[in-house]
């Protein structure tokens, strides 16, 4: 419990709060009594310097006498408190008036040498400054003529009166103070840190238990803790998602590639017992490369569409006319169109079209987007392929009159090897939407599903138009 006390955050924050709001009020009650000692200082210098001022005027006009009647006349208490001396040119003392507090007593014991065995007391008086630590002295100096010198003092007690009490009130309240601010901090830092504590608890129930669906509890207000915990559920759901459909992709592939390589291992044992036959076993070792040919074809197309969402798929660019990218794909299933009786139409502007693209990764792209209208239309049906062109973008259409897609399902048939209900009865991978738009969006672009006019579904592609150079530049 007190390993766990010493490294909260919230504690170590409060310490350093306290600490520094210590050193602040430390440097701001230091700055104010020296500013309050010099202004005390300065205020009883300038009493000693025109008191001295007043009496070396008299002394000049009217000698020693006068100095002796001015300070023996007036006996109020704030002329008793100056000590005032006058010192010759061999620095002896010519007069002295001393405050009563200067004046030291002591008793010495005198022997008397005609009593032998017998010792008398003797009171001595001796003028003294006393040195106390909580008394101040203001001291000023005044030539006289014939080298005589005029010497005014006066003890204050500015510290034991107040600064003394002041430096003692200070560290009580100060100490108090920090006291309660390291409690208040701690309080309000261990309340500003409760979204940093959530966030660990979820991370270690996550880690202990693996429960995906663990989720911060959501901290209110607009602050950095707040954004941080929203965009952190936001990561665990993503990554959720991912796990998820890792799990199903894994599933799905486990799927697809037993059944080729179970007829895979099936063909080849069929061929090594038929050796009578070398025709039939030439036609189990092409089914083998057929099913093997189906493999590879599988994990190539999961190997591009992983390249391609991690941004590490190489394009070679050139310049193309969409059209001709359309035109191929229809050429290419133009036949499987015609078997199944299904229309397929092209409307292409008249103009060129061009967009800046890898031919060999868009005629991907669009074949299948192609095979996947005409694998759900059914016979007697139409396709659709158009181009468009809607502010500075190539928008590609492919139109269908199938049963369309669900819109529940219209973000995961891009998914790879998602194969819904209704595509289970269908020829193909599951590969097919997801490489499609891997590719598109390797190039910029972006694919979507709606409902087609023709009441099936509609793929729309959206690519960003060449931009060929100014004929200035091309000129320079």
């Amino acid at each position: 419990m007190l390993d766990r006390l010493r490294q909260s955050l919230a504690l170590r924050l409060a310490i350093q709060y306290a600490l520094v709001f210590a050193i602040g009020a430390a440097v701001l009650f230091s700055a104010l009594y020296l500013l309050l000692a010099d202004a005390l200082e300065s205020r009883e210098r300038a009493a000693v310097e025109r008191r001295a001022g007043i009496l070396a005027g008299t002394y000049e006009m009217g000698g020693l006498s006068a100095l002796r009647a001015d300070l023996t006349q007036d006996t109020s208490p704030e002329v008793r408190s100056y000590f005032v001396r006058l010192l010759g040119p061999e620095n002896e003392t010519l007069f002295a008036s001393v405050p009563p507090d200067w004046i030291e007593t002591s008793i010495q014991q005198v022997p008397l040498p005609s009593v032998p065995g017998f010792t008398a007391t003797q009171e001595v008086h001796t003028i003294r400054i006393p040195q106390s630590a909580l008394r101040d002295y203001a001291i000023a100096s005044r030539p006289l003529p014939a080298g005589r010198l005029l010497q005014v003092g006066r003890s204050t007690d500015s510290r034991a009166v107040l600064l003394a009490p002041l430096r003692r009130t200070f560290l009580g309240l100060g100490s108090g103070a920090i006291v309660l601010s390291l409690l208040v901090g701690t309080l309000l830092a261990w309340r500003a840190t409760r979204p940093l504590r959530a966030v660990s608890e979820t991370t270690r129930r996550i880690i202990e238990t693996g429960d995906l669906a663990a989720r911060v509890p959501g901290a209110g207000g607009r602050g950095e803790l707040a954004v941080l915990v929203t965009q952190l559920n936001a990561l665990l759901a993503k990554n959720a998602t991912h796990v998820q459909v890792l799990r199903d992709t894994l599933d799905n592939l486990a799927h697809d590639l037993r059944t080729p390589l179970t007829r895979l291992r099936g063909t080849a044992e069929l061929a090594l017992h038929d050796v009578g036959n070398p025709e039939e076993a030439q036609a189990a070792l092409a089914d083998c490369i057929n099913e093997s040919d189906r493999v590879l074809h599988l994990l190539e197309a999961l190997l591009d569409v992983s390249a391609a969402e991690a941004g590490a798929l190489k394009l070679n660019r050139d310049t193309l006319d969409a059209r001709t990218l359309l035109e191929r794909a229809a050429d290419l299933y133009r036949e499987v169109a015609e078997e199944k009786r299904i229309t397929l139409t092209l409307q292409f502007p008249d103009t060129p079209v061009e967009i800046d693209a890898d031919a060999v990764r868009l005629n991907q792209a669009f074949g299948n987007l192609v095979d996947n209208a005409l694998k759900y239309t059914p016979a007697g049906g139409k396709v659709l392929l158009s181009i468009e062109e809607k502010n500075g973008q190539v928008v590609i259409a492919v139109d269908d009159s199938g049963p369309g897609v669900p819109e529940d399902e219209r973000e995961a048939i891009f998914r790879r090897l998602y194969r819904s209900d209704a595509s289970r009865s269908q020829r193909g991978l599951g590969l097919g939407l997801s490489l499609a738009r891997a590719m598109i969006e390797a190039h910029g672009g972006t694919i979507e599903v709606s409902r087609s006019i023709q009441g099936g579904a509609r793929f729309s592609v959206a690519l960003r138009r060449a931009v060929r150079p100014s004929a200035a530049l091309t000129a320079t």
